[in-house]
């Protein structure tokens, strides 16, 4: 039988476990407990006045987390603001003192929380991460050898010895554009430059006939193209030669009205500029029949963004942030980060460097695709004892040595780590798209999306140690590679 539910208008009484009190199990409370949230204070109070007037901004906890909670989640703006309100979890995640059923903050201030948390920050405070997470693994660490006489009688240090693995590779953040074509660009810059002459004119006491910018007909002459996609080069070129004319006229009857109303169109003085640069390259590879550009402008909204040829399978030209990675004891560092191409092998003697910086000594082995074995990186790494994997260069050999071919299978498999924490990156967090328009707050997204990553693994390390020290209290439950929940049995 079906017994109809009944809808009461009162808010049912519903019990909480734990009395109305928060699990300490819970994961946002024990990562909460981790972060060194005061690492953050001085970089995000910088941006405020301390005149002691004005309302009190939100602290650097709530930012933060709010950034940390929408890529762990995988949600929007929106959605953080949402979830927050419902969740008592993320509210002590928060800082919050107590549960409020309001929304904490506006959706907006995600954006200046990314402002205010540029990339440098974060990879800092993603040190300081990695340092924790390097002490929590290893608890018994002997100190440092203490050198007994005097210091001119002191032995000389012998030179330390290469230890460590680092793993590097190169990765591709592709930002949120659709896929550029030159009329397609061009149409948008003319519908923005009659967009401005219209808000130029209502800024007139007495406005002036409006000029003879023929939308109708530009509008025609562009869907003649794209709805017939296999006019032909001459067809295209014309149409493409007609509407760069449209905007080389468009932006002279702007500069007209801006003389005539001695007024400016505020923020759209920038795209103004985007939009004469593109002009001018794309009239430079009409005239000389190419399609290839220094500094190539592709989205009048995210002027930053360059195609960089990858020549990966499906696409072989990508529009996005270019960052090149390393991985050491499973956590990764971004190395360099570039709207521009370049040649990741460059950056080996560099990310070298730093490793003895934060070591003393330099690793044993570098382990990194074919591309990095150059002759200068061969020639570096010999000098200072490094192995860099890979076959030797030239021709292969027809004899192959068993021992040789065994240590690069055996590197290919650990190197495969490093691939497989950018495809988390992309299939679970927010690298496979960013959303973000600005440039500053797409490389703040980028580096929050790699401190999610280690954060990651920092909850299953301790995890893991935990299950090996205590084993018969302790039970690891929905292991998903992503997540780890864990209970302590009674």
């Amino acid at each position: 039988m079906y017994r109809k539910s009944r809808h009461d208008d009162e808010l049912p009484e519903i019990a909480l476990y734990f009395e109305g009190r928060l699990n300490p199990e819970n994961r946002w409370v024990k990562m909460a407990e981790r972060l060194p949230w005061q690492e953050l204070e001085a970089d995000y109070a910088r941006h405020f006045k301390s005149c002691g007037r004005g309302e009190v901004a939100l602290n650097v906890r709530v930012a933060m987390g709010a950034l940390l909670i929408k890529e762990i989640l995988g949600l929007s703006d929106r959605a953080v603001v949402d979830a927050v309100s419902e969740n008592p979890y993320l509210q002590y995640f928060l800082g919050f003192k107590s549960f409020e059923t309001k929304p904490p903050f506006n959706t907006s201030l995600m954006t200046h929380f990314r402002k205010r948390l540029p990339a440098e920050v974060i990879n800092r405070f993603n040190e300081k991460i990695i340092e924790l997470s390097r002490k929590d693994s290893l608890p018994d660490d002997d100190p440092p050898p203490e050198s007994g006489g005097k210091p001119d009688s002191a032995p000389q240090e012998p030179k330390p010895e290469n230890a460590g693995t680092i793993l590097m590779d190169a990765t591709f953040a592709p930002a949120d554009i659709k896929y550029p074509t030159d009329l397609n660009l061009v149409n948008d810059a003319r519908e923005v430059t009659e967009r401005l002459i219209d808000q130029l004119r209502q800024q007139q006491a007495n406005p002036s006939p409006r000029p003879r910018t023929k939308p109708q007909i530009c509008r025609r002459r562009y869907l003649e193209i794209t709805k017939h996609p296999k006019c032909g080069v001459v067809r295209r070129r014309s149409a493409l030669r007609f509407l760069l004319n449209a905007v080389r006229r468009n932006l002279e009857f702007i500069n007209v009205l801006q003389q005539q109303t001695d007024s400016d169109v505020g923020a759209a003085t920038e795209q103004i500029r985007v939009i004469r640069m593109v002009h001018d390259q794309q009239r430079e590879m009409l005239d000389r029949k190419s399609h290839r550009i220094d500094r190539r402008i592709v989205s009048l909204h995210q002027p930053h963004v360059r195609p960089i040829v990858r020549g990966k399978a499906g696409r072989e030209t990508e529009f996005g942030a270019k960052l090149t990675a390393s991985q050491e004891n499973g956590y990764t560092r971004i190395e360099r980060l570039s709207w521009e191409a370049y040649n990741e092998a460059s950056d080996l003697q560099s990310i070298c460097e730093r490793y003895k910086e934060r070591n003393g000594h330099y690793p044993e082995a570098v382990l990194a695709d074919k591309l990095f074995r150059n002759r200068e990186n061969l020639r570096y790494c010999a000098e200072h004892g490094i192995r860099l994997s890979g076959p030797k260069l030239g021709r292969p050999t027809k004899v192959i040595d068993p021992e040789l071919l065994k240590q690069q299978l055996a590197d290919n498999s650990v190197r495969n780590a490093i691939e497989g924490k950018f495809g988390q990156c992309k299939r679970r967090l927010g690298l496979g798209r960013v959303m973000a328009r600005r440039k500053d707050s797409s490389e703040t997204v980028i580096a929050i999306t790699i401190l999610t990553v280690n954060l990651i693994r920092w909850e299953q390390e301790l995890t893991r140690i935990l299950f090996f020290v205590f084993p018969a209290i302790c039970e690891i439950d929905n292991f998903d590679g992503n997540n780890e929940v864990y209970r302590m049995a009674a």
